[in-house]
């Protein structure tokens, strides 16, 4: 009886081991690759698209790769290999061509699954697509979130821009209606089943003004990979961002300042931005991607120190903790000096009447010109009359491109250069050049048309009007 016991025992373990051994070693094949884009019989598809589908594996421990064979025959040849996402970019294609692909999925198991063969024809436009959309890219089923995108590279057409988004599930917008080349497109969509999804976006213009000029289309963007769930997304905030820019200026004047912060998950983000003034009013910009830096101008219009705070609010939401920059705006717009300061300061740069005998001050910066006046940071330069430096030639090649100009063209030359400059200040922002990078720009203690003066200016350097 003992010896029946042990027996049922040892094929019960058996039949249970073999059932498990049985259930570990089942492996399911991956999808079959779906979903092209281009679209399978897809015309007038742009020379610079990618390609995608929709693949993975119904293991969820398991993952899918995939082999690519791509040509303009039928039954095209392998061009890659062990892809890990479902998307490649095979380069610049040929135009009106027909081309046809194919993609076998594998998974880490030995299982094969092989896609049916696809093809597109090109069209003859080498534009560029839009860039890869922005928005969310771990989202719920169900839930509707905005992506963006915006024409890369490309000039304005009369007729605008239409855009056609594509959810990666066989879905699209549609030709939404004409924008301008420097307007990013909006477009919102809800996924019903979980899954990873690839949002891919194009563009097409009409040829010329006329409604019968006939359509060019782009190629497809690049993809942007969202993973839908049926699950609220764990979401990190972003972080605080950093503000650079001018702390000290000048009221009335436009200023760049650059707002950049990071998402933990990556995620696009929006600058919430008070600007300490007027109000404490709010300014929402965006959406820019993650580390990406946002540039934003701000005039301030009265004088006083202000502090800059923003805070990185994501896609969904989700606000970090403020960054700030604290600003003052002490002075006027340069050359706000009173009327009667302004005609002594002319007048003095005009004869070249110097204050302080030949004591010079030197002025080092980056020198701007706003189509009326040179300047250095907030200080206005001058070399006399407008007159004078549009119609008199240099003897210095002050900009170094080898060639001698009027003065003004000299001077142009210098913009959105380093320059040390050697001056009086007429006032507080108002500096008479003397030097201009070491070389000798007039002489102080004499008018700018001095016989001496225009001499040397004419002829090079020398002393008294001798050769």
């Amino acid at each position: 009886m003992k010896k029946k016991i042990i027996g049922i025992i040892i094929c019960m373990l058996f039949l249970v081991s073999g059932t498990v051994l049985a259930t570990s070693t089942l492996n399911n094949p991956p999808y079959a690759p779906s979903s092209p884009h281009p679209e399978d019989g897809a015309l007038d598809i742009g020379v610079k698209t990618h390609l995608s589908w929709l693949g993975g594996d119904p293991d969820p421990a398991d993952h899918a790769m995939y082999d690519i064979y791509f040509g303009n025959t039928t039954n095209p040849n392998l061009i890659a290999t062990d892809l890990t996402v479902p998307n490649y970019y095979p380069g610049v294609l040929q135009h009106t061509t027909q081309y046809f692909w194919k993609i076998i999925a594998k998974d880490m198991n030995g299982g094969v699954t092989s896609g049916p063969e696809w093809t597109f024809t090109t069209n003859n436009c080498s534009c560029d697509p839009p860039g890869e959309p922005s928005g969310p890219t771990r989202v719920r089923n169900q839930w509707r979130y905005n992506y963006t995108t915006q024409l890369m590279n490309q000039s304005q057409n009369p007729n605008g821009f239409f855009y056609n988004f594509s959810w990666g599930d066989g879905n699209h917008t549609g030709w939404i209606e004409p924008f301008n080349h420097t307007e990013r497109v909006r477009a919102q969509y809800a996924w019903e089943e979980p899954g990873v999804y690839q949002v891919q976006a194009q563009a097409r213009f009409m040829n010329g003004p006329g409604k019968d000029s006939g359509w060019t289309t782009t190629g497809w963007s690049e993809s942007l990979l969202v993973e839908v769930s049926t699950t609220n997304p764990e979401n990190q905030a972003p972080n605080a961002p950093v503000i650079t820019g001018t702390s000290k200026g000048n009221i009335g004047v436009v200023y760049d300042y650059t707002f950049s912060a990071v998402d933990p998950n990556g995620d696009d983000l929006y600058y919430i931005v008070s600007w300490g003034c007027c109000g404490i009013e709010t300014h929402t910009y965006g959406p820019y991607t993650s580390g990406e830096q946002a540039i934003i101008n701000h005039t301030w219009s009265e004088k006083g120190t202000f502090t800059i705070t923003a805070k990185a609010k994501d896609v969904y939401d989700v606000e970090g903790p403020e960054g700030t920059l604290t600003v003052t705006m002490p002075k006027t717009l340069p050359g706000g000096n009173d009327f009667m300061q302004q005609l002594r300061n002319r007048f003095r740069d005009m004869l070249g009447i110097c204050q302080g005998g030949a004591n010079l001050t030197e002025l080092t910066g980056v020198m701007t010109y706003d189509g009326a006046n040179f300047y250095i940071e907030l200080v206005e330069l001058h070399f006399g009359p407008t007159w004078y430096i549009s119609s008199a030639m240099s003897a210095v090649d002050y900009d170094g491109d080898t060639q001698l100009e009027l003065i003004i063209d000299e001077l142009l030359g210098l913009v959105d250069t380093t320059v040390t400059v050697e001056g009086h200040y007429q006032s507080e922002n108002w500096m008479s050049v003397f030097t201009i990078n070491g070389e000798i720009y007039r002489e102080p203690g004499q008018p700018i048309w001095a016989a001496k003066h225009e001499w040397r200016w004419r002829y090079g350097h020398g002393n008294g009007g001798e050769q």
